[in-house]
């Protein structure tokens, strides 16, 4: 009879060997899937009067083919690639709105001014005013149109960081219920491989859209951070994220992290890669600097033309007035948390002094502030009582020479 169950529990474990083998044949195109071997070990020995005999063969337990490192950087690239690749198809995008060529912006532009050339070598030539005007409302246009088409670019890639943000809250969802799962069958002793596959491909798929970190705990579920210490995963609790306006400037997109204590702000610049990091970096900084950029470029044509317009003479030999309707200086954007009532509007005097950057106003009191220049950080603090306040600018300019 002893024989009889050595051959039975070497059949029983041969023939789980071989549905293993057929599970993992039946798995080869699974995305994520690991392939499973059957760990077997000797049953043991009995004594029976002379000695131990054997019991033959049993399973020690079906392991996967898995190397945490390798996945850890396999994600990591896939992260990083991820958000290389959304910034190069937005930054595409952009790029596409300043063709080379006659098409081009800079073509648009030397038309307009070359122009000029004609009216100052005939200034009573009435057609060659006239393309002098033509040619500037079709600039004029074409600057109109590409700022349009900006904020266009803007919008879309607000709404794609709206879905990635949708996408991410599904998969922590799910990877928290995998969580769940995995411990209440870990506690069998066995190894619930399919799900601990299931669960990695989750967060393959998860780091494609955000880089995390993960850290496994002793019951089989694991952790997932992200900007280095938010948590997005804990054990079978997942944190939503949600996008909302910075406080401080309303054209730029905030993540913040839905927990127990309230929301809290995800540090863009903690984020290591994925898809949400690749639009963030082109929404909130490359998009801004480009049609800061253009707007300067307008706002200088419009002040270094009618300066010279100014000096010319009309046909009735009146002194030329402003060629270009200059652009209205925009009022300051309140902050979402401010309780006051005050508003913050600006002008500039001379706008060769003014370096290109965003500036930034902060009251410390009803009376008291000061100006930061957000490119470097460099600030000047001012009392609103001072009839020297709309000299900041170029003080600002002073104190960087000579300190």
């Amino acid at each position: 009879m002893s024989s009889l169950n050595i051959a039975s529990r070497a059949l029983t474990t041969n023939l789980a060997a071989l549905q293993v083998i057929g599970h993992n044949i039946a798995n080869v195109n699974t995305q994520g899937y690991s392939r499973q071997t059957v760990e077997q070990r000797s049953a043991g020995a009995q004594l029976l009067g002379a000695g131990y005999f054997g019991k033959g063969v049993e399973i020690a337990g079906v392991t996967r083919s898995y190397d945490a490192f390798l996945s850890r950087e396999a994600q990591t690239t896939q992260s990083v690639a991820s958000s290389d690749v959304i910034r190069y198809q937005k930054l595409q995008q952009l790029e596409d709105l300043f063709p080379m060529g006659e098409t081009g912006l800079g073509a648009t532009l030397n038309n307009a001014l070359n122009a000029w050339v004609e009216v100052a070598s005939a200034p009573t030539d009435l057609t060659a005013r006239t393309v002098v005007i033509a040619r500037a409302e079709e600039l004029a246009a074409r600057f109109r149109d590409t700022a349009s088409r900006m904020d266009e670019l803007r919008l879309s890639a607000k709404l794609q960081v709206e879905s990635v943000v949708g996408s991410l809250n599904t998969l922590t969802e799910q990877i928290a219920s995998l969580n769940e799962r995995i411990v209440a069958l870990s506690g069998t002793g066995a190894s619930p491989n399919d799900l601990l596959d299931q669960r990695d491909a989750l967060i393959k798929q998860l780091n494609s859209h955000v880089q995390t970190s993960s850290v496994p705990a002793g019951d089989g579920s694991v952790s997932l951070f992200v900007a280095g210490s938010q948590p997005l995963v804990i054990g079978a609790r997942s944190s939503p994220l949600k996008i909302t306006e910075d406080p401080l400037d309303p054209q730029r997109v905030v993540i913040q992290i839905e927990q127990a204590g309230g929301s809290f702000t995800v540090n863009e610049g903690f984020m290591a890669g994925g898809e949400l990091k690749g639009l963030l970096q082109y929404v909130n900084h490359d998009l801004p600097e480009t049609m800061n950029t253009l707007g300067r470029l307008a706002l200088s044509l419009a002040e270094q033309v009618n300066a010279q317009h100014r000096l010319g003479l009309d046909l009735n030999g009146q002194p030329g007035g402003d060629f270009f309707a200059a652009p209205e200086m925009a009022d300051g954007y309140p902050a979402n948390g401010n309780t006051g009532t005050a508003t913050v509007t600006q002008r500039v005097d001379d706008p060769t002094q003014l370096i290109a950057s965003d500036y930034e106003v902060r009251f410390s009191s009803a009376t008291e502030g000061s100006i930061i220049r957000l490119s470097d950080g460099k600030a000047v603090r001012f009392d609103t009582t001072d009839p020297e306040v709309h000299h900041l600018e170029q003080a600002l300019l002073v104190d960087e020479h000579i300190g």
